[in-house]
């Protein structure tokens, strides 16, 4: 019982985001808390020591002011971001700040706990000769500052700490019995002492009433279960109608800057192919704008420009990308390759395109299938053209480029291997060539 199934218990409320709101709100709620406690004491206080004065009461009444002072100055600091000069606040606050998060209570806390209950004693076994209705005020007092004390503890955001680890299963336990524990202890204190007949049911209601602090935790979980998906779907939202904007800003540029490279593509190719890259990175782009996406470098953006070059023509098209991860490098050339085999097919009179991405040990592999005519004899490869390029930087990495053509269709198939595993030579042809993009001649 110590930590196997009670970690387990409950993992699944242990969320970064729901342990930083929970953070955030100490703060704040912890001088909220001290001040209703401090009005609690105080309520005490004024209900017996003014009433009933006794050496025995201000005994039992003092280790609740004490920490109720500390706890004051202890928040007061907090919100004000500075640190206590003089004992004991600095030693409650290097206890505090050494147990922050982590599931170990701090000496303070344990004199509260004993401090509420001695507080529950005064009202029901010392203030005996109080009217009946303010004995009843000061019980109710006592026990809503050891209510107070509990919820504390069990909202606390060491319960949502996911960097926390080795948890007694017993913690686990007691969050979930947190009120029946609180308001069973309190009646086991208070209840059994004499209480006139026309105020015993309200001490009872009075005594039951922490119960409720299980619902207040419950409701604490519900709230911050949602917090995560709810996070994540607002930065999703904010996130497509950035990529939106961007792109509708600059795709009309660069699809100008990419037509007016194309008239000097034979005397300038280097300049044709950032253009046509940088067209590509832009539609690579709105990948991002799909729920899962979290990078436009990951290998399943290469898909977007391809999808978008054959739609603009209404061809079908089907991409298929077995590949975890692509060096920068081997995914630009994926990039150009893509561009350049689609656009052929494209510029040929596809209506149906298919693409192969994979990634096998050594070696990359990109297959795209048409149902275009066959390309004139002498032209693929000619000198001059894109394919001729392309299949000069991919013998420079130990790669080829090589076409099949079958019934109908024709596959033409881009292979190397990776730049990390490249040789010396090959990496140094990569810089050297250069390839057209869409349009150029099979």
């Amino acid at each position: 019982m110590s930590t196997g199934w009670g970690g387990r218990w409950g993992q699944g409320r242990r969320d970064r985001l729901a342990y930083l709101t929970m953070l955030r709100r100490s703060s704040a709620y912890n001088f909220r808390a001290a001040a209703d406690r401090a009005v609690c004491v105080a309520a005490v206080g004024v209900g017996v020591l003014e009433v009933q004065p006794s050496v025995l009461a201000v005994l039992l009444w003092l280790p609740a002011a004490v920490c109720v002072v500390l706890q004051l100055v202890q928040a007061h600091h907090e919100r004000a971001e500075s640190l206590p000069r003089r004992w004991p606040a600095t030693a409650l606050h290097a206890d505090l700040s050494h147990k922050n998060g982590r599931h170990a209570i701090a000496v303070e806390t344990y004199t509260e706990i004993g401090g509420g209950l001695l507080l529950v004693v005064v009202a029901a076994w010392v203030a005996t000769d109080l009217p009946p209705t303010l004995r009843l005020v000061v019980l109710a007092a006592a026990v809503g500052h050891f209510a107070s004390t509990s919820c504390a503890i069990f909202t606390d955001h060491a319960w949502f700490n996911p960097a926390e680890r080795g948890r007694p299963g017993w913690h686990e336990v007691l969050r979930w019995v947190s009120g029946p524990l609180t308001a069973g202890l309190v009646s086991a204190v208070a209840l059994p002492a004499r209480w006139p007949e026309e105020i015993w049911l309200a001490a009872v209601v009075v005594c039951l009433a922490p119960a409720l602090i299980s619902l207040r935790v419950r409701d604490a979980d519900l709230a911050l279960a949602h917090l995560a998906p709810l996070v994540r779907e607002e930065s999703h939202a904010g996130r497509e109608l950035v990529i939106s904007e961007t792109h509708g800003a600059l795709s009309t540029h660069l699809r100008l800057l990419e037509q007016e490279a194309r008239t000097v593509r034979s005397s300038a190719p280097t300049l044709y192919e950032l253009a046509v890259s940088a067209n590509a990175r832009l539609r690579e782009t709105m990948t991002l704008a799909r729920i899962g996406e979290t990078s436009s470098t990951t290998p399943a953006s290469l898909a977007a420009p391809v999808l978008t070059l054959a739609r603009a023509v209404g061809a079908e098209v089907s991409v298929d990308i077995d590949a975890e991860h692509l060096g920068r490098d081997d995914r630009d050339l994926a990039r150009i390759v893509l561009s350049d085999l689609v656009g052929n097919a494209v510029n040929a009179g596809a209506g149906a395109i298919t693409v192969h991405l994979a990634q096998r040990p050594g070696l990359l592999v990109i297959e795209v299938g048409d149902d275009a005519p066959p390309m004139p004899v002498g032209v693929w490869k000619s000198p001059g053209t894109s394919s001729e390029r392309l299949e000069a930087r991919l013998t420079g990495l130990q790669g080829s480029l090589s076409c099949e053509d079958g019934a109908g269709t024709k596959t033409v198939t881009a292979r190397w291997v990776p730049r990390g595993t490249a040789t010396e030579r090959g990496r140094g042809d990569d810089h050297d060539d250069a390839v057209d993009g869409p349009g150029a001649a099979g």
